[in-house]
């Protein structure tokens, strides 16, 4: 194992896995198909391991190793980049208009938000939380310069870079029995909402009658019917709490929920670019999430 990684083999291996694709990952990095994937080839030799998985001429994602690696990867590059940017970038000053969707606001929005003061104190942060439908439209249209959103399923209905993937699970008060109970008893949000459409779906195609129990727009009230026992809900794995446990059994699986970033049609501004890598990092290292070029092909996706 050598004592030093070089940065573009690093960079390549970053660029392909986020595309999923050495075409994509080439045109992104400026370079060709071939000589990206001889980058990557030069890396797998000199850490040791296949960091790819290659199954009939298309990418299925990272090895064990290469998610490893990717975390390395990332880090790396982010505070190369960082350095680089001291010193070659003005200072950032300005407003930035930030969309969150909910379960966004839910994870040490605090943290990032000082960190990056902290950072970059000459610009003014001015966030918003809605649906990431709206959210996606209000990025398009100008009116913010970026938002972080989710999405369930696959296919892009907007464009947007994959951060991260986590499963979308069912969950519980850890001393009800909601989940035996039929019809089915839902903690849901409005009627907009992705993650309501989804789970209906699929209890509708498992055959097993609902009724809603509880409707509200707040996480925080939705935790607290399901904690009490009052019914079951569907929630990213990562905002599992206290009071809450996950079903396991008996009911039908929900597809993975994907977090993107949308930057405003007018291109990326670096204060926007630099947030949204502090949230990246705090985000899905630990929470029982995954970088999305890591999950299984994609097919359908519908913005929340």
């Amino acid at each position: 194992m050598p004592r030093h990684l070089d940065m573009d083999l690093l960079r390549a291996l970053v660029a392909t896995a986020d595309a999923a694709s050495f075409s994509l990952a080439a045109s992104r990095l400026g370079r060709t198909q071939s000589a990206v994937s001889l980058q990557i080839k030069r890396l797998e030799e000199l850490v040791g391991h296949p960091l790819l998985v290659r199954s009939q001429g298309r990418l299925d994602g990272p090895t064990a190793e290469g998610l490893l690696l990717l975390d390395y990867a990332r880090r790396i590059l982010r505070l190369n980049d960082e350095a680089v940017g001291c010193f070659s970038e003005p200072e950032l000053a300005g407003s930035l208009r930030v969309g969150l969707a909910e379960e966004i606001m839910e994870r040490d929005l605090g943290v990032v938000v000082d960190d990056f003061h902290q950072a970059y104190p000459r610009v003014r942060l001015a966030l918003e939380c809605d649906l990431s439908a709206r959210l996606a439209a209000r990025v398009q249209s100008g009116e913010l310069d970026v938002a972080l959103i989710k999405r369930v399923g696959s296919q892009p209905t907007a464009e947007g870079r994959p951060l991260w993937r986590e499963p979308m699970v069912w969950v519980t008060g850890e001393r009800g029995g909601a989940a035996d109970e039929r019809p089915l008893p839902l903690a849901l949000f409005q009627e907009s909402c992705i993650f309501r459409v989804v789970a209906q779906a699929a209890l509708g195609q498992a055959g097993i009658p609902w009724r809603q129990a509880f409707s509200g727009h707040s996480h925080t009230g939705l935790r607290q019917a399901v904690a009490a026992g009052l019914a079951v809900s569907p929630l990213p794995l990562s905002l599992i709490g206290p009071g809450l446990v996950r079903v396991r059994e008996g009911l039908p699986a929900l597809p993975d929920v994907e977090w993107v970033v949308l930057y405003a049609p007018n291109g990326e501004w670096p204060a926007a670019t630099r947030l949204v890598e502090m949230f990246e990092a705090r985000l899905w290292q630990g929470r029982g999430a995954q970088p999305a070029a890591v999950a299984a092909p994609r097919r359908e996706a519908l913005p929340a």
